[in-house]
């Protein structure tokens, strides 16, 4: 291992560690039995400046924000926004933002041309991430229009399969997840099988960050200088 350089204490000394959920492609997700994804693969690279290794704890989402404040891991990430009633506890911050994504509907292709804005839902099944943000944006565009709102997700793969099979119309996540899943779903010709329908901005930018444990401020600032250096 590099010589540890990062000169703020960790749970575990010279291991940075990571607590994220895994159905959230393409920040984090499971692929050949290991962990990876962007908000992974960022964590990773600061960790080696840091000289430091990493372990990877799978958690639900609900709650993720929580889990470095309890002591669990010294980071949690999963395309997490901060927003009001997503409490830290008294040693956990948010970090610095690192993206900027919007809310959106992810659809079967062939429904694109009557799916379109949040009327077109009324009675349509859509399934959110419990306590996502997807889930709070759905609860409050979808359903008092007659939306039924459908907070279970075993895995973005699942939901996609029950999609295409007309079991659900619609999966609430942000666009860039969404994207992914469009990308990732074609036929023999390459042809795409989804679409993104209503992509939206709610009541406040949706800027990504990651809960960070705060007992060494030290770590925040250096994870904060690590995201703003690569945004410049």
């Amino acid at each position: 291992m590099p010589a540890n350089k990062a000169r703020f204490e960790t749970i575990v000394p010279n291991v940075l560690t990571i607590c994220t959920y895994t159905e959230f492609a393409p920040f984090a997700y499971e692929e050949h039995g290991k962990v990876v994804g962007s908000d992974i693969f960022l964590l990773e690279r600061f960790a080696r400046e840091m000289g430091l290794g990493v372990t990877i704890i799978k958690k639900e989402f609900a709650g993720l924000w929580l889990t470095p404040g309890n002591g669990e891991c010294d980071v949690a990430a999963a395309g997490m926004m901060k927003r009001v009633g997503r409490e830290l506890g008294n040693t956990g911050v948010w970090s610095q933002s690192y993206m900027l994504v919007k809310r959106s509907l992810l659809i079967r292709r062939s429904d694109a041309d009557v799916l379109k804005g949040p009327a077109d839902f009324t009675g349509k099944k859509i399934v959110v991430t419990p306590t996502s943000t997807a889930h709070i944006d759905a609860e409050e565009r979808y359903q008092p229009l007659g939306s039924i709102i459908i907070p279970v997700v075993p895995s973005q793969d699942e939901i996609v399969n029950q999609l295409l099979s007309h079991g659900v119309d619609a999966f609430g996540e942000g666009n860039v997840s969404n994207e992914y899943l469009a990308q990732k779903y074609v036929d023999g010709n390459g042809h795409r099988l989804l679409a993104l329908a209503d992509i939206h901005t709610m009541d406040q930018p949706e800027t990504l960050r990651f809960a960070v444990r705060a007992t060494d401020k030290r770590l925040l600032h250096r994870l904060n200088e690590f995201i703003a250096e690569r945004q410049t």
